[in-house]
């Protein structure tokens, strides 16, 4: 399928990093376009975005799960900041909300509309893409489709494809979805299909550490608990339908190496049963020279870039320094 051609002001290729950085507020938006489906098929689509920084510093682009937003500052604040790896003080910080649509959305699909926000800010060349899980995969079709507008990859925890383990369980995650449906209980069906995804993105040595008690009831009641609350956290804020979307897409994503050609920083965590270590080692193979694996080891699993705060910060710090570079 050819790649769209997106856009772009040539002007938009000044900003440089060299020039000294002025404060600015942050800035929110939203952009509207029409696109074509799989299918061919016309439908509307709608992006809002948050833009941090000095307008001349690097542009670091941040992506997070299926359950991040364009509010960078809150669900990774563990990294943003004064002094953090990401900076808005000395970055341009760029996060964006995550496309939706009941016909379905691809990573490419994420990736092209990525681009025209960038297209849209005159921002011009992504100096940084940092992508963890969903955001990982985004960044790959981001340099598969469009590598000539990416200097650098950071992908944590994702990969080129979804491995059949990890969309066995999306796959009943979404029969979940669709009883809920039946029952006319979506927030409901959410919620229960949230609390089987905690399931996988902790080990089993986590759960058994977190509820370590000798009397059954109790474990029983524990997990109850535990489950319950991050479900019906989870459904708050996400509705049936995208959470649908997005889960179909994280299966459909399948982009091929030998055609990227930026510098790609692959992270992966002994312990990740999602995107197991394995396949992340294939696909630093497939990449070449262009690309380096580094190994977290941690007992977080999938959930690693959320919790591995030491150890995340000095190696992110470390290599957007470094810009990739050996």
């Amino acid at each position: 399928m050819p790649v769209p051609s997106i856009p772009t002001d040539s002007n938009s290729f000044a900003r440089s990093a060299n020039a000294a950085p002025v404060r600015s507020s942050p800035r929110e938006g939203e952009l509207d376009w029409s696109s074509l489906d799989r299918h061919g098929q016309s439908r509307r689509l709608s992006l809002r975005y948050r833009l941090e920084g000095p307008p001349t510093a690097p542009l670091r682009v941040v992506l997070g799960g299926i359950s991040a937003s364009r509010q960078v500052q809150c669900w990774w604040r563990q990294h943003h900041g004064r002094g953090q790896a990401l900076d808005p003080a000395r970055d341009l910080i760029l996060g964006m909300d995550w496309l939706d649509h009941p016909t379905g959305v691809s990573t490419a699909d994420q990736a092209d509309g990525l681009l025209r926000i960038v297209d849209h800010l005159e921002l011009g060349i992504i100096d940084t893409l940092i992508g963890a899980s969903y955001g990982a995969m985004v960044g790959l079709a981001l340099a598969q489709r469009h590598g000539h507008r990416l200097r650098h990859l950071i992908a944590i925890s994702g990969a080129d494809r979804s491995c059949p383990s990890a969309m066995a369980i999306r796959r009943i995650q979404r029969e979940i979805l669709a009883l809920g449906e039946e029952l006319r209980q979506p927030e409901r069906g959410v919620a229960w299909a949230r609390a089987l995804a905690m399931t996988s993105y902790r080990p089993p040595a986590l759960f058994d550490q977190r509820f370590a008690h000798t009397d059954p009831s109790q474990v029983a009641r524990e997990i109850d608990a535990y489950l319950g609350h991050q479900g019906r956290r989870y459904s708050h804020d996400q509705s049936l339908a995208r959470y649908r979307c997005l889960s179909r897409s994280l299966d459909e994503h399948c982009i091929e190496p030998a055609m990227i050609r930026c510098r790609v920083d692959l992270v992966g965590v002994d312990s990740d049963a999602l995107v197991p270590l394995a396949q992340l080692e294939a696909l630093a193979e497939a990449l070449g020279p262009r690309a380096r694996l580094h190994r977290l080891s941690s007992s977080y699993g999938h959930d690693a870039f959320l919790k591995e705060n030491n150890a995340l910060k000095h190696l992110l710090s470390s290599l957007i320094e470094t810009g990739g570079g050996a």
